[in-house]
């Protein structure tokens, strides 16, 4: 029995997504930018998709925009904004995904200058320093909605607030967040990014929220497709697939959320009473399905070979670390006195308590054999 707790790196794919692709599949000539009738027909079910996902988040049909995932969503929303500047002051967070934080460090050496606020043991940066950060030469605000390490929180509508009274573009990664509990996107967002195989939607799939005309770039340039904002044929198959989980979320939220939240309690709990001690990483409010814990007197990376090893799967860091055993920069930057002895257990709506229950055994097992040695 092999029990699946990475489900922040990949999720599987829901079978009725499958079904949608599939039947997608089976459409002759579906390119929507096509103009013969079959083309007009994609282009159809191109948009139907989009609006199943505006009517989710309640925005316009025009503010959603396709993409390959999270990491091109983030790219061409800074890109899409700082594109319009030479130099700028920037402010962000020292435990960004990888996809931001890399990104930022490359218009640094283009001349923008950044204000990376600490998240400390919280997890998440406060309102206050964002408003305390903000400078006459600051265009853009960059932060994620959830911290894909920990679960973590930002008090996204306070921030928003903040960002709209200065009139400074506020971006925000949603990465972690989507499918795991219901949200409303505040007015003082400007853009959204979104990675469909974090809520079983397929690999390659993925979106932005872009509000109303503001002044933007397009990352990719060519065709005309997205209402000019992301040239290429869109992946029909894949956005059709986007669209159905989206929709299944509208149906199972928040209860999966509420199961979720119960089962990640449940493992905390099972793992502070039988591995003591242990240590729960992020103090701040978290999201449902994620549990990030440290287990002094255990190496991580031993400890995570040999949940695998035994059929459990987890994570050490993040998995856009190239599979690098390293502990998680994200924690060693929020200053968690034992980073390397961390790992972070994420589960889904599929998540089964039976697994829960075998995940504490194993790891109890396992820990105190490590210790031990």
């Amino acid at each position: 029995m092999t029990i699946y707790l990475d489900n922040n790196a990949t999720t599987s794919m829901d079978s009725r997504v499958i079904e949608a692709m599939l039947e997608e599949f089976s459409y002759p000539g579906n390119n929507p930018s096509a103009s013969h009738s079959l083309g007009q027909e994609a282009k159809g079910r191109l948009q139907k998709a989009r609006e199943t996902i505006a009517k989710y988040l309640g925005v316009n049909r025009e503010e959603i925009f396709f993409t390959s995932g999270g990491t091109e969503s983030m790219n061409m929303l800074l890109h899409g904004f700082l594109s319009n500047f030479s130099s700028s002051n920037i402010i962000t967070s020292n435990v960004e995904h990888s996809s931001v934080y890399e990104t930022l460090l490359r218009f640094a050496k283009r001349g923008h200058t950044l204000s990376f606020l600490p998240a400390g043991l919280l997890g998440a940066v406060s309102p206050q320093d964002v408003k305390a950060a903000l400078q006459l030469s600051t265009k853009l605000i960059a932060l994620s909605a959830v911290n894909h390490e920990t679960g973590v929180k930002l008090d996204i509508e306070t921030v928003a607030a903040i960002a709209q009274e200065a009139r400074v573009p506020f971006i925000v990664d949603g990465v972690a967040l989507m499918g795991k509990e219901r949200f409303t996107i505040p007015k003082g967002v400007s853009g959204m990014g979104f990675s469909g195989h974090k809520f079983h939607a397929p690999k390659g799939s993925g979106f932005i929220f872009l509000r109303g005309d503001l002044p933007f770039h397009s990352l990719l340039t060519g065709g005309n497709q997205e209402y000019g904002k992301r040239a290429g044929t869109e992946n029909l198959p894949a956005i059709v697939g986007l669209a159905k989980a989206i929709s299944l979320l509208e149906k199972e939220l928040p209860q999966a959320s509420h199961r979720m939240a119960m089962l990640r309690d449940r493992l905390e709990a099972g793992l502070l009473q039988a591995c003591t001690p242990v240590v729960v990483n992020g103090m701040g409010p978290r999201i449902a399905n994620v549990c990030n814990v440290a287990f002094p007197g255990v190496k991580g990376e031993d400890l995570l070979i040999a949940l695998d090893m035994h059929g459990v799967s987890a994570s050490h860091g993040s998995a856009c670390s190239s599979g690098a055993l390293e502990p998680s920069r994200i924690l060693r930057e929020m200053g968690v006195p034992y980073a390397s002895a961390s790992l972070r257990f994420s589960l889904s709506r599929f998540t089964t308590e039976e697994e829960i229950d075998r995940c504490i055994k194993i790891t109890a097992q396992l820990v105190e054999q490590l210790r031990s040695y």
